[in-house]
């Protein structure tokens, strides 16, 4: 499966701490759930070791 990232979700990563690679690994093995509109959702939890 070939993950892009939409300009806008690229630019939000720092904001929400989150790697490309977390990213592109969480639609690949997370979990989904269904979301608005008749989209799907992923969820997955990463180990931060630091303070947030």
């Amino acid at each position: 499966m070939s993950v892009r990232l939409h300009p806008h979700a690229r630019s939000r990563l720092i904001e929400r701490g989150a790697t490309e690679a977390e990213v592109i690994a969480t639609v690949e093995s997370g979990t989904t759930f269904p979301a608005q509109f008749g989209r799907t959702g992923f969820r997955r939890n990463f180990s931060f070791n630091a303070e947030w």
